[in-house]
């Protein structure tokens, strides 16, 4: 079953919403994981979300605004990994890419999740234990243009 989903653009100076970014439909599983990311890549430009609401548990919306790299202390690292992706997926994957100090850098982990609701149990956690390795979550994006959803990793250090 797939669902109506509108991206809107919203801005928090002006409390409102400034444009519509895309609208579309997806399978239900598929909502989940567009939900629980922090931000998706449309059309090549980076938002992060603000917020989520549906009507009439039917139609269902994501509020975002452009992605501010000062806000946080990874943000241009974590806008440049964003980008210095390639690989596009025909079906929803995962891809993995860790904290090494300076840079978030593409990683092998051998996690299994093939399905939208595998990846939206992995984008529930905080902490992801691998091979006796914690890794801590640090954001997580959806690019909509690559059919992939980014995991940002650091090891953790507890």
């Amino acid at each position: 079953m797939h669902v109506p989903l509108q991206y809107e653009e919203w801005s928090e100076s002006e409390k409102r919403v400034v444009r519509a970014l895309t609208q579309i439909q997806v399978p239900q599983e598929e909502l989940f994981v567009r939900k629980l990311v922090n931000a998706t890549v449309i059309r090549g430009h980076l938002y992060e979300h603000t917020a989520n609401e549906s009507e009439d548990g039917y139609r269902h919306l994501i509020y975002a605004q452009q992605f501010n790299t000062e806000q946080y202390s990874y943000g241009k690292a974590l806008y440049e990994a964003t980008f210095d992706a390639y690989r596009v997926s025909s079906y929803l994957a995962c891809e993995y890419v860790l904290w090494n100090g300076r840079a978030f850098k593409e990683t092998e982990l051998t996690l299994s999740v093939s399905s939208p609701l595998e990846i939206a149990k992995l984008l529930l956690d905080h902490l992801i234990v691998h091979r006796d390795e914690t890794y801590e979550m640090v954001y997580s994006t959806f690019d909509s243009d690559r059919g992939i959803v980014m995991i940002y990793l650091k090891r953790g250090d507890f």
